[in-house]
């Protein structure tokens, strides 16, 4: 029980850490010209959680399509905003799984004191 716990936390951990590399990313990358923005996605599995990071393909405004007509590269179209939520929830999902681990190890160490 205590292994598939820290199996579960330790993948909840390192998607947490995706994501926040990925918000990073895009948002070192917002003012650059035709960047296209990434999100990751999550789905639970049997043993933790399972990610995916995905190229978002934004559809620019008529305007952008308009002025881009001729040749023009597309601006990038992160959303700072955005952006600056996904790390805040992706630092709160951080620290709900280090606090699940560190309550497995507390787990584990009362069982071990029970005195037979």
């Amino acid at each position: 029980m205590v292994n598939s716990v820290n199996s579960a936390a330790l993948s909840g951990l390192q998607a947490a850490t995706l994501k926040l590399q990925t918000a990073a990313h895009n948002i070192a990358n917002a003012s650059t010209v035709g960047f296209q923005r990434q999100q990751v996605t999550t789905v639970a599995g049997v043993y933790g959680v399972e990610v995916k990071v995905e190229r978002l393909n934004g559809s620019a405004s008529p305007t952008l399509q308009r002025d881009n007509a001729e040749g023009a590269q597309p601006p990038s179209e992160v959303d700072l905003l955005e952006e600056s939520i996904e790390m805040n929830s992706s630092k709160r999902l951080y620290e709900a799984n280090l606090l699940t681990l560190r309550v497995a190890d507390n787990m584990l160490g009362a069982l071990l004191d029970i005195k037979v």
